[in-house]
């Protein structure tokens, strides 16, 4: 299954714009196949050390924020936008 992952703020300026990835329909399989592409870093900006979704993400799921509703299973194109902590004034 194709998915598109968007990232935002200073994770774009790391990593680029977009990456679309093939993945097994998992949240985290998309994440853990953008890794193959963007380099494995790149899951620390997605996991915490226990392996869980970090806190200071936001992560969305066709506008839908998984922190508000459990998103285990994904469909067919669609699309994933992290955003990482934001500070400004």
């Amino acid at each position: 299954m194709r998915v598109k992952i968007e990232l935002y703020a200073t994770l774009r300026d790391r990593y680029g714009k977009t990456v679309e990835v093939e993945c097994d329909g998992t949240l985290k399989g998309a994440f853990t196949a953008a890794a193959e592409k963007l380099g494995k870093d790149f899951l620390n900006e997605i996991f915490d050390e226990r392996g869980s979704f970090r806190d200071d993400r936001i992560i969305l799921v066709n506008g839908r924020n998984i922190k508000d509703e459990m998103i285990e299973k994904l469909d067919e194109g669609v699309k994933i936008a992290v955003f990482p902590p934001v500070a400004g004034g």
